[in-house]
């Protein structure tokens, strides 16, 4: 190991963390106080000390401290790690306000302990890697925490909606009646529905299911992967793992979806090709009922580890392709016959499925926009950056697997179809916001491109320090730093007082509610079904008009869907609407979401305005009751009601 590449990591890390302040600066530019100049001062700190490391020579690096014991050090490691997590989602500084104050102070630890760790006898960058993917895991997996609570109101926009979808697998012993099953990610629900099924109506344990879902699902299909890829550079499968585990995050790639990616990769074997026909129709069958965009992924992802696994013969082309196009054809006939039987039987009509193909597209959502700072393109871009690099060290080695021109185009293809098919997903109204509808890309992404470079080919071994492998210690860190910096992006706290203050709003939404009991005829509920869901209201369900399909009808423009709605609302067919807030106001494209604010809005809060009156709220007008207008005496009864001394 020569001594200057301490001294290149060095700078790099001091680069990266001036990158880190400057996105913070970006992020509370209008919010401007001791922590803002301070962070300023790092940013000229860390100016300053890139300019002196030019001025270091290599043997500064020989005097840099050693631990021989390096258990200790992780050890030491991680108890800080957990520490600074639990700190920022705790600590009420504007500092730790950020995603971006947070992901400073992560990249300035690792890089002092990566220095501990390497000495300036081996290379920094491995070590760095290693210590901010902890710090990634442990942030990702820290950030469902406040997800666990036992408060009966919504804790997020489409939360309660995912309760209710989720209770329609089991509507007859929750709600008394069969209730038609849920038309969106139909997959998903089943999912969430198990603890119905087992007569488990408690919100916190739903809540705590819903976690366990995402972790415990990502990590098995990350570990699967890792057992794929066995290992990368000398990677080992345990941090190969964590890594895929943080990678996925970037999407994310949902956990039902990743039920199609455990059954491929459980089921395939090169030589066993009707066994990984098995596993294709399952997992084929999964996604049929998942997305629509899902359901040639299983039959084509086994199709890319036959043309990564298997020698091409060109005189037996014909023999080569046939299983393949078995597991491809077969796959998606299996996947569309399945969401077609699941159409049959859901009780609700064909019409109001895959209403996505009628949306809108919204191109301007490739690039920076209000929705998605970094735009769709230039966040995937970044995203394959590490892999393309990885990638092209290999072809300047020599050194990529032995493969025939058919089997890299097929493998091309399939990431160009499921990039673009991607990108065009992403574009629906609706959508944008993330990466997650990339997710088909993201899991060929990993899957191909980690093939590719854990491929065992014959070429020249590089030394430890030559410039090959000294390039290829620094893009291994930067395809750790990437999905960290997206982990990172999410912010938030941890609250747990809120249930005592809900319990108080909820006692008054109940007397609230004993008076439109007493009124008689239907409440619909547009918002907050999970109320029902988990018995906290005893009322007859209205199935009609829930918040996440309403808004999916007024993004699709489903005339005949609205034009229902909108009757209803003029013939005052409703006692009562409890619907999220009431802004009516028309957004530009310099809001976020601002096409589905207006869709909302134009499409629901417009014409339920035009026939019902907002009485009560709660929550900082969060959740609010409606009732037709001029019912007078029923508003008044609805006022007395929050005033029980009167």
């Amino acid at each position: 190991m020569k001594p200057d590449e301490t001294l290149r990591f060095l700078r790099h890390w001091i680069l990266l963390l001036g990158a880190a302040c400057f996105w913070f600066l970006w992020d509370s530019l209008y919010a401007r106080n001791i922590w803002f100049f301070a962070m300023a001062g790092a940013l000229l700190v860390c100016v300053v000390l890139f300019f002196l490391t030019w001025k270091l020579q290599p043997h500064f690096t020989e005097r840099l401290p050693r631990f021989d014991n390096q258990r200790i050090l992780w050890i030491a490691f991680g108890l800080l790690a957990v520490l600074l997590t639990g700190l920022f989602f705790n600590l009420n500084f504007h500092i730790f306000g950020y995603g971006s104050g947070r992901f400073a102070f992560a990249i300035a630890l690792s890089g002092v302990f990566a220095l501990f760790f390497a000495g300036g006898h081996t290379s920094p960058y491995p070590y760095f890697a290693k210590c901010l993917l902890v710090f990634g895991v442990l942030y990702r997996a820290a950030a469902f925490v406040p997800e666990i609570q036992s408060g009966p109101f919504a804790l997020g926009w489409s939360e309660g909606s995912r309760f209710y979808n989720a209770s329609l697998f089991a509507s007859d012993a929750i709600y008394g009646t069969k209730l038609p099953l849920p038309v969106l990610h139909p997959s998903r629900y089943l999912m969430q529905a198990l603890p119905f099924f087992a007569g488990i109506r408690s919100i916190l344990f739903h809540r705590l299911w819903q976690v366990a879902l995402w972790l415990g699902m990502t990590l098995w299909g990350s570990w699967l992967m890792a057992k794929r890829l066995k290992s990368i550079a000398g990677i080992s499968s345990a941090w190969l793992t964590a890594f895929l585990f943080l990678y996925f995050f970037q999407g994310a790639v949902y956990y039902h979806l990743m039920v199609c990616v455990a059954l491929v990769l459980l089921g395939y074997r090169k030589n066993q090709p009707f066994r990984t026909l098995v596993f294709v129709l399952l997992a084929s069958v999964w996604a049929g009922i998942s997305r629509v965009n899902w359901m040639p992924v299983p039959g084509v992802m086994a199709a890319a580890l036959y043309l990564m696994d298997t020698p091409f013969d060109p005189k037996k082309w014909a023999r080569y392709l046939a299983m393949p196009a078995v597991w491809v054809i077969g796959g998606f006939a299996a996947a569309y016959f399945a969401k077609q039987g699941y159409i049959a039987i859901s009780g609700e009509e064909a019409a109001l499925f895959d209403s996505a193909f009628s949306s809108a597209l919204l191109w301007r959502r490739l690039l920076p926009n209000a929705t998605f700072f970094l735009g769709i393109l230039p966040a995937i871009l970044l995203v394959m950056l590490p892999g393309f690099m990885l990638v092209w060290l290999r072809y300047r080695e020599k050194s990529l697997p032995s493969l025939h021109w058919l089997q890299w185009l097929g493998l091309a293809g399939i990431l160009a179809v499921f990039f673009a098919g991607g990108l065009l997903v992403s574009v629906k109204i609706g959508g944008g916001g993330d990466l997650h509808n990339l997710d088909g890309f993201l899991v060929f992404w990993a899957l191909i491109i980690g093939g590719v470079l854990a491929s065992e080919q014959p070429g020249p071994d590089p030394v430890s320090g030559s410039d090959w492998s000294r390039a290829r210690r620094f893009w291994l860190a930067m395809a750790v730093i990437i999905p960290a910096f997206f982990a990172f992006m999410r912010s938030g706290t941890w609250h747990f007082g809120a249930a005592r203050v809900q319990g108080t709003e909820l006692d008054d939404f109940k007397r609230a509610i004993a008076v439109l009991e007493k009124e008689g005829g239907e409440v619909l509920f547009i918002s907050e079904r999970q109320l029902l869901t988990f018995g906290e209201l005893d009322l007859e369900i209205v199935h009609e008009y829930e918040k996440v399909f309403l808004m999916e009808m007024a993004m699709g423009k489903n005339q005949q869907y609205l034009s229902q709605f909108r009757q209803k609302l003029a013939d005052h067919a409703f006692t009562a609407i409890i619907s999220d807030p009431l802004a009516t106001n028309i957004q530009g494209s310099d809001h976020g979401f601002a096409d589905e604010n207006n869709a909302w809005v134009e499409q629901v809060v417009l014409p339920m305005l035009a026939e019902y009156e907002g009485v009560l709220s709660w929550r900082n007008g969060e959740i609010n009751l409606l009732v037709p207008q001029g019912e007078t005496a029923l508003i008044q009864q609805l006022l007395d009601s929050q005033n029980p001394a009167r």
